[in-house]
């Protein structure tokens, strides 16, 4: 789910100067011919009759069919409500300060119709790419989302290996979910919290009234996506992801032999005098700081999912360390009661979506480790502050505690506002436009990057429904610390 697809320049796609509809009229006006030879009379005096009566018939079917291709389709800059047939741009000259001066330059790419019934942000933003299964409501919930308002819509955003696995089969998706187990919670937040927003899978509706965040501390959540992406082994890796996510993992965990264990990639890594090479340094450092992708959940951080949602938007936070109290602030935050989930009931009411045979002690730190992890995750601890702050469901109390619980770890990093760390803010605005993508934009650069979404018929599916759920799992055997 989270693994780009290949760069592989060998990639075909239908060329841009073709009309997908041209063929579609020819194919209709030969079935329009055919469908009046059944009408045609069989007496020879009334050939004109006859001729007329077909024409006729051929002119009547046409006219409907382009009636409801303009119906559906109409791409006209005046008409911009209407969702139709998708359209992505990208300015071969790289220039877009220039871009009204070079709009013959402009290539326009035809999508392909949305495969969702209900409109799907993510369809139209990747062409020829269904909406993951996992991403979507169970389908007890599939036919209430119509009904939702953009008044009262939630974005649920999955922060990976914060625990929102959980968190998400509560609210009714699909993910990995447990049925049997874990069924939704009542509640209007499992009603209106219709679409989701997990690493490269946007499908959130810009307009949306909340977008609920499940954030957990900074540096737990990197040494789970540390040990999420590790492969057991280069067989396994080989055999189970696509080959670009295979030469990402391989240079970062196979290639510097030491990276297997957390504690001896940062004492290698990160460590004045380690032992690693200058390479596999420089990979331990982009790694943690989410500049350049080996696995897909340090590489997705807080800052690539705070920076993608709408700038004015309305926030909700559920802490993982304060589950059910948060829930509640949420729910009531969005106008339903007060205590939706009873403190005594808070271990029963929420499962556990864990399962894991990999060993948690690979991820464990030492102090000093720690501290170092703390200074490359500096401007990560920066944008999980800034996410607690926006949050309408927590009071200032409540993010100073979240802020208290950081200092235990972090030390100084915990109180270091922006500008403050030793490196910039990095500017993510390639990262979101290439992974995140925005339907009225898609750049040079994230057409190469993502060439198999991008207009190519022959796109392979993704993996079935429990193979890709499957990846989403918490697999660090991490449980929950549930608090009220």
């Amino acid at each position: 789910m989270c693994a780009l697809p290949s760069n592989d320049s060998s990639s075909s796609r239908p060329s841009t100067t073709t009309s997908p509809f041209k063929s579609k009229v020819r194919s209709k006006i030969q079935y329009a011919k055919s469908y009046a030879q059944r009408f045609t009379l069989s007496n020879n005096d009334h050939t004109k009759i006859q001729y007329t009566f077909a024409i006729a018939i051929v002119v009547m079917l046409l006219i409907i069919h382009i009636l409801s291709i303009s119906d559906g389709n109409d791409i006209s800059s005046t008409n911009q409500g209407v969702i139709g047939l998708r359209f992505s741009y990208y300015n071969n000259n790289n220039n877009q300060n220039n871009q009204k001066d070079n709009n013959n330059k402009l290539e326009i790419k035809t999508n392909q119709f949305t495969h969702s019934k209900i409109n799907s942000p993510y369809e139209q933003i990747w062409i020829n790419s269904p909406l993951p299964h996992w991403a979507k409501k169970t389908h007890a919930f599939r036919k209430i989302e119509s009904t939702i308002p953009p008044s009262q819509r939630i974005c649920y955003v999955h922060v990976g290996k914060a625990g929102g696995s959980s968190v998400g089969c509560s609210l009714g998706f699909s993910l990995h979910c447990n049925n049997h187990t874990q069924l939704p919670l009542e509640g209007r937040m499992p009603q209106r919290a219709t679409r989701m927003f997990h690493a490269d899978t946007y499908d959130c509706h810009d307009d949306s009234a909340y977008f609920l965040f499940i954030v957990r501390n900074p540096v737990e959540r990197v040494k789970s996506a540390f040990l999420y992406d590790r492969p057991k082994s280069e067989k396994e890796l080989k055999r189970t992801t696509l080959p670009e996510d295979y030469r990402r993992r391989k240079e970062y965990y196979l290639d510097c032999p030491s990276f297997g264990v957390m504690e001896r990639m940062v004492q290698d890594g990160l460590a004045k005098g380690g032992g690693a090479s200058d390479v596999c340094k420089r990979r331990a450092v982009t790694a943690l700081r989410g500049e350049r992708q080996f696995g897909c959940h340090m590489y997705f951080n807080y800052q690539f999912h705070l920076e993608g949602i709408p700038k004015e938007a309305e926030v909700l936070v559920i802490r993982n360390e304060h589950l059910v109290r948060d829930w509640n602030s949420a729910e009531h935050t969005v106008g339903g009661p007060k205590e939706i989930i009873p403190p005594e009931l808070a271990n029963t009411t929420i499962k556990v979506m864990n399962k894991s045979d990999k060993d948690a002690r690979d991820k464990e730190l030492s102090r000093e480790s720690t501290r170092l992890v703390c200074r490359e995750l500096c401007n990560e601890i920066v944008n999980y502050k800034k996410i607690l702050k926006r949050a309408l469901n927590l009071n200032y109390g409540e993010v100073e505690r979240s802020v208290e619980e950081l200092r235990e770890t972090c030390g100084k990093y915990a109180d270091y506002e922006e500008g403050d760390c030793r490196v910039p803010m990095p500017d993510i605005g390639e990262k979101l436009i290439n992974t995140r993508g925005y339907e009225d934009l898609v750049m040079e650069g994230s057409y190469h990057i993502n060439k198999d979404k991008l207009e190519n018929t022959m796109h392979p599916k993704r993996m079935d429904n429990e193979e890709e759920a499957e990846a989403l799992m918490d697999d660090d055997s991490y449980t929950l610390p549930y608090s009220v």
